[in-house]
């Protein structure tokens, strides 16, 4: 390996590294309480060098924030490019990815909603990170219309049965995380359950 590829792989390790602290510390003591010294007091690095990778911690967040994001949309397309039976299934396929991931990642998840701000802005959803903003949920949005347009929850307003949903599902996946003894229902039959409530009877098909 030559001196220009060492040193590329030593950076990308070192970003790496600042990455892994800084969610760890944002979520644990809070994103006002870190500093970029306290970072890197904390990977054993002069705070100079990861002001060479990052300008300060404002980035640092909004590249966490985004490689979240950008994980979970990767996973909506791959599972929206094969068809389903039903709208239905496609939103509990999708709602399930979106709690399978941040049960894998539960600091992801915690960084989101610790930092993150739900807004509707010209109708749509977005999620505000400082002075960053994120177009989230869309993708629930269009197959909860898609449902209504299936005679599924015909009855409440689209942004209604998102509201349900996804207070329904972030409490899920907080009280899986913190409450791991707990004797919990299955993860498919939970989510088949709650959209079958939210139908207000039983699953056709």
């Amino acid at each position: 390996m030559g001196t220009l590829e060492r040193k590329q792989r030593l950076r990308k390790e070192l970003r790496s590294d600042i990455l892994a602290a800084a969610e760890s510390m944002f979520v644990a003591d809070g994103y006002e309480n870190v500093s970029m010294r306290k970072i890197a007091d904390r990977i054993e690095y002069s705070p100079t060098t990861i002001y060479r990778i990052f300008k300060n911690k404002a980035e640092i967040m909004n590249c966490l924030i985004t490689s979240g994001y950008r994980g979970v949309e990767d996973m909506y397309r791959q599972i929206l490019a094969v068809p389903f039976d039903s709208p239905l299934d496609a939103l509990n396929r999708i709602i399930r990815t979106y709690i399978d991931y941040c049960l894998e990642q539960p600091r992801h998840f915690e960084l989101w909603l610790a930092s993150g701000k739900i807004e509707v802005i010209d109708g749509k959803l977005h999620m505000r990170h400082g002075e960053t903003l994120f177009q989230v949920y869309e993708t629930w949005l269009m197959l909860i219309r898609e449902c209504q347009s299936a005679g599924l929850f015909d009855e409440m307003e689209t942004h209604a049965v998102f509201e349900l949903l996804w207070t329904t599902v972030i409490g899920t996946i907080s009280l899986r995380i913190h409450q791991p003894g707990f004797p919990w229902t299955p993860l498919e039959d939970h989510i088949d359950g709650v959209t079958r409530l939210l139908n207000r009877g039983p699953r056709v098909g």
